[in-house]
């Protein structure tokens, strides 16, 4: 079919589906008629609402954030560890740590960090970051964890060290 051929076939299908929407619009007339309803009757009063038998219990809710509040400082760190707040806390591991982490690398730079935890989690490794605050410094520390036992923990601490050359420690974990 040659190329005008198809354009006029296709203006005609056009026009006749815009003729077939329209037309009865036009001759429509008045439409249906209108119809009435009768008003409605509120002949009983509303009922009473009823008064709860016991009040809402009181709340701590504001004391907790006060509490919340002297925990962490303007800029969202906690006031404790300099951890910021809602992230993992890495501390020095001691004797009676039940939780471990091993913490590869850290970085002044976020996206540095963002990008090797990358790395780490495509070599199939649970890692993640912990912002802390040390004096004026902001760092953001790359861990993977956590780790229930302390000998798997060493161990991975070996073989982050070896496999990223880096100095890996082992760190406590909490939330």
């Amino acid at each position: 079919m040659r190329e005008e051929t198809r354009y006029r076939v296709t203006g005609s299908l056009f026009l006749l589906a815009l003729a077939v929407i329209c037309l009865p619009m036009l001759f429509d007339g008045a439409g249906l008629p209108a119809e009435e309803l009768p008003p409605l009757d509120f002949d009983e009063p509303l009922p009473e609402p009823e008064i709860a038998p016991v009040p809402a219990p009181e709340s701590d809710f504001v004391e907790r954030v006060e509490t919340l509040r002297e925990q962490v400082d303007e800029q969202g760190f906690l006031t404790d560890s300099g951890t910021r707040f809602g992230e993992p806390v890495l501390t020095d591991a001691n004797a009676d740590t039940d939780v471990w982490a091993v913490q590869v690398a850290s970085f002044a730079d976020t996206d540095n960090a963002e990008n090797f935890r990358g790395r780490l989690r495509g070599d199939g490794y649970e890692a993640f970051l912990s912002t802390v605050r040390t004096d004026d410094q902001v760092l953001s520390r790359v861990a993977v964890g956590p780790l229930l036992d302390r000998q798997e923990a060493e161990s991975l601490q070996r073989e982050l060290s070896a496999r990223y050359d880096t100095q890996a420690r082992l760190m406590a974990f909490s939330n």
